[in-house]
């Protein structure tokens, strides 16, 4: 296989060719940064989705959301979220409750001992996340960080428009 900077080298000419490039390249580091997740919390029992779930339970709602709102936030099913839910109230980290307005619809509660396995992960966790960046510097995060964002709204409006196909 050829190199990184090769390829990159490649696809550096046109606009479409290096928006190919950073499409290949975003799906593979999503491969490999997920292959890191699973053995980072391979000990725990947790697999990636699982992870992701919980970070977005603790971090992207103020409120407990339902299954529903959940797998908007996922961009997957209601399904996909209540077999990992299940998975992790087993273990757990989250509580899943009927709503006290609406008994049809299922909210997700993060759970005391949900706090206690993010903090005694802490430690871990700076060391993971710092590893992923290493060799960036601070204005490469920050610009990415901004660039991010810009095309998390991007993806999100894109996938709202093709699930309304």
């Amino acid at each position: 296989m050829k190199d990184s900077d090769t390829l990159k080298a490649e696809f550096n000419r046109e606009r479409l060719d290096m928006e190919k490039y950073i499409l290949v390249v975003l799906f593979l580091v999503q491969q490999r940064w997920g292959y890191i997740i699973n053995k980072e919390f391979e000990k725990d029992q947790i697999t990636t989705k699982q992870w992701l779930l919980l970070v977005t339970l603790g971090n992207a709602f103020d409120h407990p959301p339902s299954m529903q709102e959940m797998a908007e936030a996922m961009s997957t099913t209601h399904q996909n979220v209540k077999q990992l839910a299940t998975r992790l109230e087993s273990r757990g980290l989250l509580k899943i409750e009927r709503d006290a307005n609406n008994r049809r619809i299922l909210r997700l509660k993060v759970t005391e001992e949900c706090h206690k396995f993010w903090e005694n992960r802490t430690e871990d966790d700076i060391k993971s996340i710092t590893a992923l960046f290493n060799g960036l510097e601070d204005i490469e995060i920050q610009n990415l960080f901004e660039i991010m964002a810009k095309m998390e709204k991007l993806s999100l409006n894109l996938y709202t428009e093709y699930k309304n196909l």
